[in-house]
């Protein structure tokens, strides 16, 4: 345990943030990852001098890229560290965007690091511009690494070129202030049905009948592991366009239209192998932002989601699964719609469970290592690039080109996760991740050709 911090205390953490917080010490997941590719109009390339001046800007500007945690008893607290020496975060690759799977690989297998004078971030710069923003959950939700680059686009175009090389020392914002855990910013007061309902399926885990009939691939691995595969989809922005236009047709979204092509291709792959008979159910983890509660603006680093567990039947019979824009289950695909909107307003409750773990976060983590998986798949939808304001009278930008987002949770997270964030340029791209051990490899690498095949199919 750290001793009490002597620099300036921003807050209490949440009890949100102490659940990450004890799966991160603990190595039971590893970073959260959005990358952007950035691009100037002159074709000047990303240089040094000008991305120090750039994250200078946004750490001023955002007090968390200079916060650390703190886990002290009886609360922990989130500290402002002084200064951030980039030159210690900020990695400079002779690599490119090609390489991109294998350096996420190397990066999830790296035990994050907890030290005094770090942030609980890393950057790494590939010399065509792209831009890996690798941070602990226990900073922030997946918005937040969106966040990162909308503000890093941001300031690469307010601020003026540098005239000299930066000494790569940022010192914080001294009255800088934290953004409110999710707890102080929403009710997530739990209703006493949902609370007898969760604790009886913590306490009386055989009762919970759902559980046992659906698939959620190996148990939870034990011992541990950091180890996850990483693929990468892209589509076009037209391809993107297509995809959304032909989801509103058919009263569903993109989150939904991803996750019913997964269902669809796992279904296909686990009936018809005979030693699934027992299987009947697919269940997903969706997160799901609660900024529109909270009120967290799009350029706030926090960890303001839920997740919504869904539970849907495997498809039968898998001879006519196929894909294309009939034969899909759009019924399926817009009932998802309406459920994730019915019960996004309530998803925040479900962070209030952590109350009742009474601060035994570590207990409650290293009691799943062994026990069955919670999910067969996580599909995760960031949505759209929050695109800056361009500044008027100037056509030499700075733009975002590629973007993606991934996230590893090789031990305790689902199967199979899908990762979906809409590019700079109107695309869209996916990464697809599995933990060693979580998943059938062969399965798993049928399920990324099966689901690239079909949305292309569906873009067309």
């Amino acid at each position: 345990m750290e001793k009490p911090p002597s620099d300036r205390i921003l807050r209490p953490g949440g009890r949100f943030e102490h659940y990450f917080n004890s799966r991160s010490r603990l190595n039971l997941t590893g970073y959260v990852i959005v990358c952007a590719r950035y691009a100037h109009t002159s074709g000047k390339p990303l240089s040094k001098s000008i991305l120090y001046a750039a994250l200078e800007d946004v750490i001023r500007n955002n007090v968390a890229l200079a916060a650390r945690f703190v886990p002290q008893t009886p609360l922990g607290v989130w500290v402002s560290m002084p200064t951030v020496n980039l030159n210690r975060v900020v990695t400079f690759a002779d690599k490119d965007s090609a390489s991109l799977p294998t350096l996420l690989e190397e990066l999830f297998i790296q035990p994050l690091e907890f030290l005094e004078d770090m942030p609980l971030w890393r950057l790494v710069v590939l010399r065509d511009g792209m831009v890996v923003f690798a941070y602990d959950h226990t900073l922030g939700d997946g918005q937040s690494g969106l966040a990162f680059h909308h503000n890093l686009l941001a300031s690469l175009r307010s601020i003026r070129e540098p005239q000299s090389d930066h000494s790569g020392i940022v010192s914080s914002s001294e009255d800088a202030t934290l953004t409110p855990a999710l707890e102080d910013a929403s009710d997530t007061t739990v209703p006493w049905m949902m609370m007898l309902r969760e604790l009886s399926k913590y306490f009386f885990p055989l009762l919970d009948r759902k559980k046992w009939k659906a698939w959620s691939g190996y148990p939870v691995q034990q011992p541990l592991t950091l180890v996850t595969t990483v693929r990468i989809l892209e589509y076009t922005p037209v391809q993107a366009s297509s995809l959304v236009k032909l989801s509103r047709d058919h009263k569903a979204t993109l989150t939904s239209t991803i996750h019913s092509l997964a269902l669809v291709i796992l279904s296909r792959l686990i009936v018809s192998q005979p030693a699934n008979d027992q299987y009947q159910y697919l269940c997903t983890f969706i997160p799901v932002s609660l900024r529109r509660i909270t009120g967290a603006p799009a350029s706030a680093t926090c960890n303001h989601a839920s997740v919504l567990s869904i539970y849907h039947p495997l498809l039968r019979p898998p001879s006519v699964l196929t894909v294309g824009k009939e034969s899909f289950p759009w019924d399926t695909a817009a009932a998802l719609t309406a459920t994730l909107r019915d019960e996004a307003p309530r998803a925040a409750p479900i962070v209030g469970m952590f109350k009742y773990l009474f601060g035994k976060y570590d207990e409650y983590c290293l009691g799943m290592l062994g026990t069955k998986r919670g999910a067969g798949l996580t599909v995760s939808n960031l949505g759209a690039f929050p695109e800056p304001h361009l500044k008027t009278g100037d056509d030499a930008q700075w733009h975002v080109q590629e973007t993606l987002f991934v996230q590893a949770d090789a031990t305790l997270g689902a199967a199979l996760k899908v990762n979906a964030v809409g590019t700079g340029a109107g695309g869209l791209g996916i990464s697809i991740t599995w933990g060693k051990g979580a998943v059938d490899d062969v399965l798993a690498e049928e399920f990324v050709k099966a689901f690239d095949e079909g949305l292309r199919t569906l873009a067309q």
